[in-house]
């Protein structure tokens, strides 16, 4: 009998060590991402998992692919999670933050919900040359650049979730 319990008791044991739960205050709904569920190539920090691409593209071309892969361009919503990403993946890559519908009105999305976090460098963004139209985030903080530029793609996604 206990032979039986046991292996039932230490994987109920392991996957409780797994879980990082997480609840929103004033709301009695709370979460839970299972550590080491992204899927394989992907890696996770947090309740997110996020994947390099193998080559550097441009801004909208970086867009599709991580459509394509049911993610969406990386986007920051802290320094901790910007100094994670430079850290584990490359020291510089696109976000997904522009003002290309209007001039000087930066929307930043994580997915389709709004990021109000920023981190430009001093004197960004400025625009240079009438045609910096899309940010991409370093060590040093935000840029806007060409959106034409070839620079480092990181797609994001949400890890698997239990709710409860």
């Amino acid at each position: 009998h206990l032979k039986k319990m046991l292996p039932k008791r230490l994987v109920v044991g392991l996957i409780s060590l797994c879980l990082m739960i997480r609840c929103t205050s004033g709301n009695e709904r709370c979460g839970a991402s299972i550590r080491g569920a992204c899927p394989l190539a992907w890696s996770q920090w947090g309740d997110k998992c996020y994947k390099q691409l193998s080559e550097n593209l441009p801004w909208a071309e970086a867009n599709q692919e991580c459509i394509k892969m049911g993610s969406v361009l990386v986007m920051p919503q802290s320094q901790e999670e910007t100094e994670y990403l430079v850290k584990n993946m490359i020291y510089y890559f696109w976000i997904n933050c522009s003002d290309l519908q209007v001039e000087g009105t930066w929307v930043c999305q994580d997915g389709t919900t709004g990021v109000e976090y920023r981190n430009w460098r001093d004197g960004e963004p400025n625009n240079g040359g009438g045609r910096e139209d899309c940010a991409a985030a370093g060590e040093s903080g935000w840029n806007d650049v060409p959106c034409d530029d070839l620079s480092p793609v990181i797609c994001q996604r949400p890890a698997p979730q239990l709710h409860f």
